[in-house]
């Protein structure tokens, strides 16, 4: 008798928990266009190496070597239309190249492009989602050797400035 009495009131619980929902309003709308949220001019803002073969994946900032006051940091300009990409540097390594043209792996959700330049093709993986409405990207490029052991990993961080 007393586990029919426990049952009922779960029971009861359950169904009035359940009956408690709200009616939804409203649509979500469109979903966001993430090639749209990637296409823009993008200037570096941070510069991190890590060594991920350290236990610790210690980072470093090396801001300092692309970054000096007065000085234009590393532009990225990904045009949209032709799905084309310029750099311009005047200070660090710039591994992207100068130019080229660059894919998403996939365009409702990406998590890596490839860029293919003139000279190099590199992939770099995303940090988070760009939106249109996205003021930062983070890329990060895995750099190693042929035979797929990561060496070191680069952080790019970028502002959007147009």
């Amino acid at each position: 008798m007393k586990k029919t009495k426990i049952f009922l009131s779960m029971l009861a619980v359950a169904a009035m928990f359940s009956a408690c929902k709200p009616d939804l309003e409203g649509e979500l709308g469109e979903p966001s266009d993430k090639v749209k949220g990637l296409s823009g001019v993008w200037e570096l803002e941070q510069f991190i190496v890590q060594d991920p073969n350290n236990p610790v994946l210690e980072e470093r900032d090396f801001s300092e070597f692309y970054i000096v006051e007065g000085v234009q940091p590393l532009r990225l300009t990904l045009n949209l239309d032709d799905k084309t990409y310029t750099t311009e540097s005047t200070l660090g390594k710039n591994p992207f190249g100068p130019s080229g043209t660059w894919e998403l792996d996939d365009d409702f959700a990406p998590s890596y492009f490839t860029m293919y330049g003139t000279t190099d093709t590199i992939r770099v993986d995303l940090q988070a989602l760009v939106l249109q409405t996205s003021q930062n990207m983070g890329l990060i490029y895995n750099r190693g050797c042929s035979d797929g052991f990561k060496s070191v990993t680069y952080k790019y961080n970028f502002k959007r400035v147009q």
